[in-house]
């Protein structure tokens, strides 16, 4: 909770900018509404339950990089359920970030990237259980960059490897190899053509739901896991068209290569569109903005979904920056492909699935952001997420039928120390 100059700093650092240090510790208490997001629907009760956590970090910058630039976060967090109830109280965990990037020449006419990502989640599984789900994905790629001066023209060429494991779900285990493309030319000061190319590799370590030996799902009903090596081509303009309004289109098509012969594939147009307009001081960055985007993805609920987004948001700041308020609302129409399974025997119950499989999912977050001080912030979040779909996944056994629609809201209180 000091100046820059008492972060930790080692010599004449990275290509002649030192490299900066800096710790913090965030600290936080909240509420939320419905852990297990549960259905109002569903005869058990909606589990509420009060949070506490804790998350120290370190942030590495260099802030004056000349041959070499080098940034990293990483933070471990510990989040505590206050409940008298087992379940609820045993979905509190550990949580982990890690981020850095390396980048060679970032000021020159060709630049070289190397970065990583490590994330660990702690979550309540979408039913009642004493057990958490822990996700971990990594990834590891590089990325070339070709700017030549004034950097009127750029293009990267990139490559990332990602790892996906579920602790609890472990045929959803899978790799993704992903190559990129993605150019801009600036034809005005702030208003350039853009284009792009996103090829992904994505593969199960599993061929079916339930384990390659069928413990759990019997041979005569699986839910499939297909690889698939989905492809997307867009481009579009992105920039000012006045000094306050900024757009964003980009317009294109996608093709989703599932290697199911017998089950459903994508092939169709995909949109991306964006717009905000800039009110106040430039240098509170007030706005309001909305966006739109039609497009696909992978999903364990059938090959994939496609979905329409819609949002708003506004942000404005107050008192010289130092207050930042803001919020946002969302909606997203999902359509599942046919699953091409209608009944799934497992060693216990017969699961029916409906024909037809759709979300309405709504969000609306708000936050709030204060500097007390320099190294010293004060934040209040809250967060309201629903699915108002109407289907029903029917279980005939010992199991429950899952009701997929739920409301939650969640707030917190935060405070973070950086030194």
């Amino acid at each position: 909770m000091t100046s820059p100059s008492a972060a930790a700093e080692w010599g004449d650092g990275v290509g002649g900018g030192n490299l900066r240090l800096h710790p913090g510790v965030t600290l936080g208490a909240g509420f939320d509404s419905n852990l297990y997001y549960s259905s109002s629907r569903e005869n058990s009760s909606i589990r509420q339950a009060p949070e506490g956590f804790v998350q120290p970090g370190l942030r590495l910058e260099t802030p004056d990089p000349a041959m070499w630039d080098l940034s990293g976060d990483a933070s471990v967090g510990w989040r505590q359920y206050l409940s008298s109830e087992e379940t609820v109280a045993s979905q509190s965990g550990l949580s982990a970030n890690l981020g850095a990037n390396l980048t060679w020449n970032p000021r020159g006419a060709v630049s070289f990237r190397l970065s990583e990502t490590f994330v660990r989640t702690n979550e309540a599984p979408s039913y009642e259980s004493a057990e958490s789900v822990n996700r971990i994905f990594n990834r590891a790629g590089a990325m070339l960059g070709f700017h030549p001066g004034g950097r009127v023209l750029e293009t990267y060429l990139s490559y990332d490897l990602s790892l996906y494991r579920h602790n609890l779900y472990r045929e959803l285990d899978r790799y993704t190899h992903h190559f990129g493309w993605n150019g801009h030319w600036s034809f005005l000061p702030k208003t350039a053509l853009v284009a792009s190319a996103d090829y992904r590799r994505i593969n199960y370590s599993s061929p079916v739901q339930g384990g390659p030996s069928g413990e759990v799902i019997s041979a005569d009903g699986r839910l499939l896991n297909t690889n698939s090596n989905p492809l997307r081509l867009l481009g579009g303009l992105r920039g000012l068209i006045t000094q306050r309004v900024s757009v964003g289109l980009q317009a294109g098509y996608g093709w989703g290569f599932y290697q199911d012969p017998n089950g459903p594939d994508f092939q169709g147009l995909l949109v991306k569109a964006e717009a905000s307009y800039q009110f106040g001081p430039v240098d509170l960055d007030s706005r309001i903005r909305a966006g739109y985007q039609r497009d696909f993805a992978d999903s364990t609920i059938g090959n994939f979904y496609t979905y329409h987004r819609a949002l708003v948001g506004f942000q404005q700041g107050l008192v010289g920056g130092r207050l930042k308020l803001g919020v946002e609302a969302d909606a997203q129409m999902r359509d599942y492909a046919d699953l091409g399974v209608r009944q799934v025997q497992t060693q216990d119950n017969v699961i029916t699935i409906p024909e037809n499989l759709s979300d309405l999912l709504v969000g609306v977050k708000g936050e709030a952001s204060m500097e007390l001080r320099r190294g010293w912030d004060l934040g209040l979040s809250y967060r309201f997420v629903s699915n108002f779909t109407e289907d029903v996944v029917q279980v005939d056994g010992p199991g429950e039928s899952s009701v997929r629609d739920y409301q939650r809201h969640h707030v917190v209180l935060t405070t973070t120390l950086t030194y």
